[in-house]
């Protein structure tokens, strides 16, 4: 009786320690609200999709459900944790394997970790998605606290923005958003709080799971730079350190396909649209070019959307620019080169997708609410409803920009 007593009063010492925590941690209390919120409603509207509109006897299982989580790119994932990339000369005919050297490994071995314990690779892939979102909010809650001198109700009300963001439901499926999310707005933290090797270590994390997590050593670069007024030292080795995971994949690429240059390729091929390197306006151009073509409407919707949210996103650059005394130079130039990245092709596609990481919209959210709050619960509720019907389109096996 008395070893039960010791376990239950340990048990009880620990939930005392973990809700002290919350009450003491101004970033856990911005935090935790939007993250429950969002997983609720990330998590209900699978449910009642599938439930109102599968023909399978009785109620919807739990695979028929998870399942809805693994689409498109998600499934991608999913098959590299499990059968690894192909080997041999590049086959990059569409319908072969080979295209699925277009995506980074980061993430695939977080799934093949983690399936050691879940088995399931889909619920392997919500769990780390779920872990992934709590800390991009966690460390976003940090970072606005930071920049806007310990304002709690201004790193909240940036957190719900981040939570509810049109293409959010991004963050909650088995896709790299979470996890690129959480390093790189740590590394953004850690940067700006003049933490170099935290910083370059979660740069490092993000680099392995997209692309875009190399915008993060330049970024690494200047900030690292003008603190130390153009004096480079020993943490511009950290920082060039950073892109060893890329490296590191271009070699094994190399190792099985004689092609270090794969991911490249990959991209570049028919699976991925064919899309080569232009010009920004050249990219603008084309898109538009599709989006009145004669396609079907549903795909045509698609390109108008990346248009306006290209566009949008060029403006909202300029705005950070501009107030560059509100929003930290380096913060904007992060946004920049994730635009840039995703705008210098022959179309645009997806640009929902990346402008989820242009970090200053959440400190312009948050500015917005304490000097208009009114006006910012109605930009919210906006965010919010987008964020609902694009879950409920994914849910249903759509594309969504």
């Amino acid at each position: 009786m008395s070893g039960l007593a010791s376990v239950a009063t340990a048990v009880e010492n620990r939930a005392t320690r973990a809700r002290a925590a919350v009450a003491t941690s101004p970033a856990l209390r911005a935090a935790l609200p939007p993250f429950v919120a969002a997983k609720i409603v990330a998590f209900l509207v699978p449910v009642l999709v599938v439930w109102s509109t599968t023909d399978i006897p009785g109620h919807p299982g739990y695979q028929d459900i998870v399942g809805t989580f693994s689409f498109w790119d998600g499934a991608h994932y999913i098959s590299i944790a499990e059968h690894g990339y192909p080997g041999g000369p590049l086959d990059l005919i569409p319908n072969h394997s080979g295209f699925v050297w277009g995506f980074f490994p980061g993430l695939p071995i977080l799934l093949r970790a983690g399936m050691f314990i879940f088995r399931d690779a889909t619920t392997t892939g919500i769990l780390i998605s779920i872990a992934g979102e709590f800390l991009a909010l966690f460390f976003l809650a940090r970072l606005v606290l930071l920049e806007r001198h310990g304002d709690e109700g201004t790193a909240r009300f940036a957190c719900w923005m981040l939570a509810f963001f049109p293409s959010a439901v991004f963050l909650s499926l088995v896709y790299t958003e979470s996890v690129f999310m959480a390093a790189a707005i740590a590394s953004l933290y850690y940067m700006r709080r003049g933490s170099n090797t935290r910083a370059c270590v979660a740069a490092a994390v993000a680099g392995a799971v997209r692309i875009t997590g190399l915008v993060l050593v330049p970024v690494l670069l200047v900030e690292y730079l003008s603190r130390r007024r153009g004096r480079p030292r020993r943490g511009v080795i950290a920082i060039a350190a950073t892109v060893t995971p890329v490296l590191v994949f271009c070699w094994y690429a190399w190792h099985l396909t004689g092609n270090a240059f794969a991911y490249m390729a990959s991209q570049q091929s028919a699976s991925f649209g064919n899309r080569l390197f232009a010009a920004p306006w050249a990219g603008l151009w084309r898109t538009l070019e599709i989006a009145h073509g004669n396609e079907p409407s549903s795909y045509n919707y698609i390109f108008i959307s990346d248009a306006l949210w290209g566009m949008a996103g060029l403006l909202a650059l300029w705005y950070f620019a501009v107030n560059w005394r509100r929003f930290a130079p380096s913060l904007t130039l992060f946004s920049g080169g994730v635009w840039l990245l995703a705008t210098s092709l022959t179309y645009w596609t997806s640009l929902m997708r990346y402008e989820i990481a242009f970090i200053p919209i959440y400190l312009a959210a948050a500015d917005l609410w304490r000097r208009r709050p009114q006006t910012a619960t109605v930009v919210l509720a906006v965010s919010a409803a987008w964020m609902v019907f694009a879950t409920y389109t994914f849910v249903t096996g759509r594309f969504v920009a």
